[in-house]
């Protein structure tokens, strides 16, 4: 899956990143974006990714991540968490996707974590696709050497009586 991505966290032992895809999206594609955490211990981890909110231009989600008390123990493990939402069909036009970040043992209050921008452009104009000049060469002189082959074998049909 190719996507835009940008990548960057304000919480110590994680990393956030955020990709929209398709990469360059149009009017006719359903565009979807994909959250995505990396953390260096367990815990921290992902509680909740919200829902999508839409207002305009702007889609958010908030996100509840566990993060470790100051007491308590950690394991050393690289792990990702993620998840993908449906924005579906967007008329043509720059957008922006917000994640905001609230941390269980930490803040009460979310935090922007990730913003990333991107364009929907409008359906480009479809012109039909034709073979290379090498493929259709070779296609027509195929299809001129069956015709010839089939001219060629018209003989006498075979007599099935007996002698």
């Amino acid at each position: 899956m190719l996507g835009l991505s940008v990548q960057s966290s304000h919480a110590k032992g994680m990393n956030c990143w955020v990709s929209v895809f398709p990469e360059k999206p149009t009017e006719f594609d359903k565009v979807g974006v994909v959250v995505n955490f990396l953390f260096y211990t367990d815990p921290p981890f992902v509680v909740d990714f919200g829902e999508v909110y839409r207002d305009d231009d702007t889609f958010s989600v908030n996100v509840t991540v566990h993060v470790p008390r100051k007491d308590e123990a950690v394991l050393q493990v690289v792990h990702n968490q993620s998840n993908a939402y449906a924005l579906s069909r967007l008329e043509a036009g720059e957008y922006t996707f917000k994640v905001y970040v609230q941390t269980v043992h930490g803040s009460n209050e979310y935090w922007l974590e990730q913003e990333v921008k991107f364009t929907v452009s409008e359906e480009p104009a479809h012109t039909p696709e034709f073979p290379s000049n090498g493929y259709l060469l070779v296609l027509i002189a195929l299809t001129s050497a069956a015709v010839i082959l089939l001219k060629s074998s018209k003989k006498k049909p075979i007599s099935l009586r007996r002698k």
